[in-house]
């Protein structure tokens, strides 16, 4: 018997909901949530998340765009928790730009010993480069990325916890089953537990897996049959949302894992 909280609740919520990856379907509504979180007065005014900001030198491209986006929809006057946020990070950026300009015009000075060997100036250019993408992109992960990969862990390990029931495993089996880097996520943590019923947790995964590819190999055939000139009247089907649910199931929601293997870059 699984024992009722707020995560096996989101889990079976979204289990019911989603019409694809359950996971991803949580990533989302997690997304969302904490975006309209970021732009409260009580997270901006935060020196805990305002240091996090400034480390990671902003938010990665997705996260720095929607967040813009709500900022100006409608949740903050005139976008100031976006531009608070900015602020710091422009500030920073600026100032180190300002170093390494200083460091440039230390290469190209003719009175300097060290930097009159094309050697040594390649070497100082290279280094200068990897200077140039700690100054724009930070040391850290985007802390949205950080904040929703933290909190996809924890409900796939939960997940992975209700799939030892043995009742929750045949729910399970009429779910659509997850998107390829969930299903190698889960894999990869299952076969590192010491669950029980570790067999058939993985085999149950793979038996949703499998019937899922299986009907998008299916409708992907029918979505392009129906496109040769010998069918072109026949009635569409479910086969129309089929490269919805290739993307969907290949990849899984948009910004999944985006920065997960990314960090730390390498070293200053």
């Amino acid at each position: 018997m699984i024992k009722k909280s707020l995560l096996t609740i989101n889990i079976l919520e979204s289990i019911k909901k989603s019409k694809g990856c359950p996971l991803c379907y949580i990533w989302l509504k997690n997304e969302e949530r904490y975006m309209n979180y970021l732009l409260t007065n009580e997270a901006t005014m935060s020196p805990e998340i305002r240091e996090k900001v400034l480390i990671a030198k902003g938010f990665c491209n997705r996260h720095m765009h929607l967040l813009y986006k709500t900022a100006y929809g409608g949740h903050t006057e005139n976008g100031l928790g976006y531009a608070l946020y900015m602020q710091g990070v422009i500030e920073k950026i600026y100032e180190e730009f300002n170093i390494l300009l200083n460091y440039l015009y230390k290469i190209e000075n003719p009175k300097n010993i060290i930097f009159t060997k094309k050697r040594e100036q390649k070497k100082a250019i290279s280094s200068l480069y990897n200077k140039v993408i700690f100054t724009i992109k930070g040391e850290k992960q985007c802390p949205i990325c950080e904040h929703l990969n933290s909190l996809d862990n924890i409900y796939l390990h939960t997940l992975i916890q209700m799939l030892n029931d043995k009742n929750f495993r045949e729910e399970f089996k009429s779910s659509n089953g997850f998107c390829f880097p969930h299903f190698s996520s889960a894999i990869e943590i299952i076969s590192k537990s010491k669950l029980k019923n570790q067999i058939d947790i993985i085999k149950t995964l793979f038996e949703v897996e499998n019937k899922q590819i299986q009907s998008i190999k299916h409708y992907l055939s029918e979505f392009i049959r129906k496109h040769s000139w010998d069918f072109r009247n026949e009635l569409p089907g479910p086969e129309v949302n089929v490269n919805f649910m290739l993307l969907n199931i290949l990849v899984g929601v948009e910004g999944l894992y985006y920065q997960k293997y990314k960090f730390p870059l390498f070293k200053k």
